[in-house]
């Protein structure tokens, strides 16, 4: 709670620089403020505010592990934010704050102990968000993401809250251990109302992940929002999505398996063939980026439906290597947009002709997502894998290993484009010298976090 608490005051003076013309520490203060918050959940700071809030809010290890790697992430997204933003950008600091204030209801999110706080949370992590997708005013693009995303998030926001109700209304309360209870002693009986009210919250859920036949949204949306609301959609957005959704099955409906199970068995399945098979006839890299993501939806899916001992530890570890690759992919896209004008796979041919730095980041992150060792991206890959096997579901594994080929079919087109020499090659595009070194960091991370892969899942454990 106090990490939450923090943020909240970064949020709230992020907004006070702007009214006193001082955008300069807008970005400084909303770092800082993520560090704070970040050594306090680490160091187990959270402060005991359960009977302030009537045992609403449940900060145990498993909502201080995905919280922290939220705010690790978000710090990430900041630090992009330098390079994605110039000063003169209209209300900067406001920016800013929306991010952490999103960053606040993820965190909410993950921490539930009542539905009630569920629903909060999802509210202040979305409402944010549809003001940053339509933050660049002049971009007819960003104005119909920012549409779409409102709407079609009003229209899951509806699910969620009609489901709550009619759990409400079977249970007679939205306390999750008390849900769990109801559902212990009527295991063979539940209630018509129950079971449409979970149904209606899973959908809520699916929408978030972006997961078929709910993914619709987010091409559109990732496109046309600025590149670095896209990278925060795409990695902390989707962490807080499937934390409450872990802690929404794990905590009420686990006991009651089969029901759950059948039906995100097939939302998995169709979602690592529909975002990998759709992502092959984009030409768009950053839609092609965001299929992806719809397929990684699919691909976590597995792990939440053959829950394990450290399954959650390796989620959150596939996670991490996720991020940072996408904050990383997401960033190069940027930098050749911005002083190029290519936002085409095949217009990077010719890459590395004059920017080599670029064209190594980003073979780095292709190879990563790809699954090829010793990267991030394959330890994360073969943790989930053998999540899988070990729960018997070689049909599963085998759709996963079948649709891995096709993603990183979609991600090596993107590498041998860069790769390419061309007769008219991209011009030379200027780097800011801290810019070359968080690139250098970056793939350093992405090499270290996959080598490393034991000592990280002991520490997310």
């Amino acid at each position: 709670m106090n990490a939450i608490i923090v943020l909240a005051v970064t949020g709230i003076l992020s907004m006070y620089a702007g009214i006193f013309d001082q955008k300069r520490f807008g970005l400084p203060i909303a770092a800082l403020g993520c560090l704070l918050a970040s050594v306090i959940i680490l160091g187990n700071y959270i402060g005991d505010y359960s009977a302030l809030m009537n045992n609403m809010l449940l900060f145990d290890n498993f909502s201080l592990g995905f919280s922290a790697v939220m705010i690790i992430v978000s710090i990430g997204v900041l630090i992009m934010s330098k390079f994605y933003y110039s000063s003169e950008i209209e209300h900067l600091t406001d920016i800013y704050a929306l991010f952490i204030f999103s960053l606040i209801g993820g965190i909410i999110m993950v921490s539930y102990q009542n539905l009630v706080m569920l629903f909060l949370g999802t509210e202040i992590l979305s409402i944010p968000l549809y003001i940053l997708a339509s933050s660049n005013r002049r971009n007819l693009a960003s104005n119909e993401a920012g549409l779409k995303y409102y709407l079609t998030g009003s229209f899951a926001s509806c699910f969620l809250l009609l489901g709550i109700t009619l759990i409400y209304g079977a249970v007679g309360s939205l306390d999750i251990n008390i849900i769990a209870q109801y559902i212990s002693l009527n295991n063979n009986t539940l209630s018509g109302l129950f079971i449409t009210g979970s149904v209606l919250v899973l959908g809520a859920f699916i929408f978030k992940v972006s997961a078929v036949p709910f993914h619709f949204w987010a091409p559109d949306v990732y496109q046309g929002s600025p590149t670095i609301l896209t990278v925060f959609l795409v990695t902390v957005v989707k962490i807080a999505a499937f934390g409450a959704l872990i802690r929404f099955i794990s905590f009420t409906i686990f006991s009651h398996i089969e029901i759950w199970q059948k039906l995100l068995y097939i939302i998995s399945i169709i979602t690592m063939i529909g975002g990998n098979g759709i992502a092959i006839y984009q030409h768009n890299l950053k839609r092609l980026l965001a299929y992806a993501g719809i397929a990684n939806a699919g691909f976590l899916l597995m792990a939440v439906i053959t829950p394990m001992q450290n399954t959650n530890a390796y989620i959150l570890y596939y996670f991490a290597g996720y991020s940072v690759a996408s904050i990383m992919g997401f960033s190069i896209y940027s930098v050749i947009k911005n002083q190029t004008g290519i936002d085409s796979i095949d217009g990077l041919k010719g890459l590395i002709t004059n920017n080599k730095l670029l064209t190594i980041s980003l073979t780095i992150v292709s190879l990563s997502m790809s699954g090829i060792p010793p990267l991030a991206g394959f330890f994360g890959k073969y943790l989930i894998f053998s999540n899988v096997i070990q729960s018997d579901e070689i049909f599963l594994f085998t759709i996963a290993i079948l649709t891995s080929i096709i993603g990183a079919y979609n991600y090596f087109r993107v590498m041998t484009f860069a790769i390419q020499t061309s007769d008219v090659p991209i011009q030379k595009v200027y780097i800011d010298p801290l810019y070359r070194v968080l690139l250098i960091w970056g793939i350093i991370l992405i090499v270290g976090i996959g080598i490393l892969p034991d000592q990280i899942i002991n520490f997310l454990n």
